[in-house]
């Protein structure tokens, strides 16, 4: 049985290596054919547009991972299939589970290695990616715009502060209607600042206009009057790269992260509560779907009597196809309260991992 564990792990590993170089080449061909013309037209240097792809690799290796796990599942097992080598195992007395353990051990590795690629080494490599994409490969496109917009901007801040502005205009580095709330080291809200206007300087520091101060105490109440100017300076340390590369966005965050706007944002309403709680779970939940890939490609593989190793892969596709927005479905369930945020994050890995146990088994 080693023996045969080895020659079972060796194949999936080969294929599923082969699948990640494929599919990120792919991946990083396809996005330079995107903007090719800006790049020729803006004579971008090579170098720049390697060190974004190398930030951007991280990324984009999440992405791929589980995919390339399902290809290299229904290419091993359709192509044992084809040469009857799965009938030879089972005339042995060896199960399904003990041909698939390689698989699942290997696909359960590579899921923890997809939870700190995602939890590590993702978030600085965005801000990394998303610092070079504005300073060097869009600067054409700034130059011809009359400005370019981002809405509903928000970043964690230095000194415990969570940042909001309901517009970010990038070219003039002015944010629109801002909210900054200060915390505490328990979490507890001490300072709200409100702003019409905030502008970059050409002191290198936000100006606000119209802005409103309140300070609180621990127990949400406002302590003396509000501090209100017509013009002020605000004192934070963030620059404007900073809101372009720190904008919140749950999968561009660490858990540590993730986990501290659940605790800051957990008496700020339900519906902005269950959100973060459901991002937090899926950012636990989202890694194992390496291993619900095999669970549920495994029996549509095994049970290609002929066509082998192309039809399982075509059936593998769609079953990718399907998995896809059926865990859009319960995140989207879950964010609306309609479902526990435990069980939205994990409802595509219960049902697909569900069902491919139980055809395992029945097969």
């Amino acid at each position: 049985m080693i023996i045969v564990a080895r020659y079972i792990f060796k194949g999936f590993i080969c294929a599923f290596l082969f699948c990640v170089i494929i599919l990120w080449l792919l991946y990083i061909i396809g996005d330079i054919f995107g903007f090719l013309d800006e790049i020729l037209r803006e004579r971008i240097a090579l170098i720049s547009l390697a060190a974004f792809y190398w930030y951007l690799t991280p990324f984009i290796l999440t992405q791929i991972i589980p995919v390339s796990t399902l290809i290299a599942c229904v290419f091993l097992l359709g192509n044992l299939n084809r040469h009857n080598e799965i009938t030879a195992l089972r005339a042995s007395g060896i199960s399904m589970w003990e041909i698939l353990r390689p698989m699942l051990i290997s696909a359960f590795v590579i899921s923890l290695f997809v939870f700190i690629l995602n939890d590590r080494l993702l978030p600085p490599a965005m801000r990394m990616a998303n610092r070079i994409r504005y300073e060097k490969l869009d600067v054409g496109k700034r130059g011809k715009s009359q400005g370019i917009k981002v809405r509903n901007v928000a970043i964690y801040g230095y000194g415990n502060r969570i940042i909001f502005a309901r517009e970010f205009d990038i070219k003039n580095s002015t944010l629109e209607d801002v909210i900054i709330h200060r915390h505490d080291v328990q979490n507890d809200l001490i300072l709200k600042i409100s702003a019409r206007t905030m502008y970059w300087t050409d002191n290198k520091a936000w100006r606000g206009k119209d802005v409103v101060m309140y300070k609180m105490n621990n127990k949400g109440e406002f302590i003396g009057d509000p501090v209100i100017s017509k013009e002020t300076d605000i004192t934070i340390v963030e620059t404007p790269t900073d809101f372009i590369n720190n904008q919140w966005k749950p999968e561009y965050m660490s858990f540590a992260q993730l986990r501290k706007y659940v605790n800051i944002f957990a008496t700020s309403g339900r519906k902005t509560y269950q959100r973060f709680l459901v991002d937090l779970n899926y950012k636990v939940a989202f890694p194992f779907a390496c291993i619900i890939m095999i669970l549920i490609s495994a029996p549509f593989a095994l049970s290609t009597k002929r066509g082998g190793a192309l039809l399982g892969m075509a059936k593998g596709i769609v079953i990718a196809l399907l998995y896809i927005p059926v865990m859009a479905v319960g995140l989207a369930l879950g964010k609306g309260g309609i479902l526990p945020p435990v069980i939205a994050a994990w409802f595509g890995n219960i049902l697909f991992g569900g069902f491919g146990i139980y055809l395992i088994n029945k097969y």
